[in-house]
């Protein structure tokens, strides 16, 4: 049975620092229940709104349009980009945001980590039904998406306000995992 290794593959890439990563911890400050839980929803709706299709539709598609797949993560790279000039305070009144809903879904939808799984890990239903697949993301999702929010409330605390060297680090992040997408799309 392939469960464990799909769900260990998804893991390991679901919680390396990325653009989703880093908004759930940035949305971990002033976090209550409902907040957390809608967080965790939206999260969970965006990587099966790509993964499924991806799985299931596009992957041949992707493989006979490379400039449509090149497409996607130069747009990913802008998008992160733009979080990344946000959060360090370029365009803003100095306010720090809270974090929305709408934010986080638009940035996972991006996100490649989706297509990455949609396209190369979830095994095929000869090996694995579609319900399980579904479920062990379900569940890896939710674990991954979790233990960020706790990293964020670790790491900048129950402050309603990020700190700046917190906003800084970040935003370097999102700017280092912009570049890394942008070179995988024009470099190959």
């Amino acid at each position: 049975m392939h469960l464990l290794p799909f769900a260990a593959g998804v893991f390991t890439l679901l919680i390396l620092p990325g653009p989703t990563n880093a908004i759930l911890a940035m949305a971990s400050q002033g976090l209550s229940t409902g907040r957390a839980i809608a967080l965790l929803v939206t999260v969970l709706c965006a990587y099966l709104s790509i993964v499924l299709p991806a799985s299931s539709l596009a992957s041949s598609f992707l493989r006979d349009h490379p400039l449509v797949s090149q497409g996607v993560k130069l747009v990913s790279a802008a998008w992160v980009l733009y979080l990344a000039l946000r959060l360090w305070g370029i365009g803003s009144s100095g306010v720090i945001e809270t974090v929305g809903l709408r934010r986080l879904a638009l940035t996972t939808l991006l996100n490649p980590k989706a297509i990455i799984i949609g396209l190369t890990m979830v095994p095929s239903t000869k090996e694995i039904s579609t319900t399980a697949s579904i479920a062990i993301l379900t569940v890896v999702v939710l674990a991954v998406s979790s233990i960020w929010l706790t990293i964020g409330r670790v790491i900048l605390g129950r402050e309603k306000q990020m700190p700046p060297f917190a906003r800084r680090c970040g935003s370097a992040t999102l700017v280092a995992f912009s570049a890394v997408l942008t070179f995988s799309a024009v470099g190959g």
